[in-house]
């Protein structure tokens, strides 16, 4: 019985080598990285960017507002996996922005103030 336990020991031991070597040995992915201005510009309106995102891919941009409902609005990312979307808050007052990729994972988020 000690045998058989050695050799299941030293089995798994030799599986557990190989699939730590397999994960390290994977290209690690740029984190994707979302812009949001504390205040919108001189015209009312706030430009959220996207960098470091895959290639030709849709993300959706929410802006959620305490007074209202979401807005959703898609963008499709550049070639080199890059957006900007321009926005021009309704309500005056605090926005959460939140983008999410095709999958609706939250890839990053923000928050921008509006004041009249």
């Amino acid at each position: 019985m000690a045998r058989w336990t050695r050799s299941l020991a030293a089995s798994l031991l030799t599986l557990g080598m190989a699939l730590g070597a397999a994960a390290q040995a994977q290209p690690a992915l740029p984190m994707a990285a979302i812009s949001v201005p504390s205040t919108p510009d001189a015209s009312g309106q706030i430009t959220i960017r996207g960098q470091a995102l895959a290639a030709l891919s849709h993300v959706t941009v929410r802006f959620a507002h305490a007074q209202a409902a979401p807005i959703d609005m898609m963008v499709q990312t550049s070639a080199g996996g890059s957006f900007a979307l321009k926005f021009q808050p309704p309500l005056a007052g605090a926005y959460a922005v939140t983008v999410f990729d095709a999958k609706g994972q939250p890839l990053g988020q923000g928050r921008f103030s509006l004041i009249r």
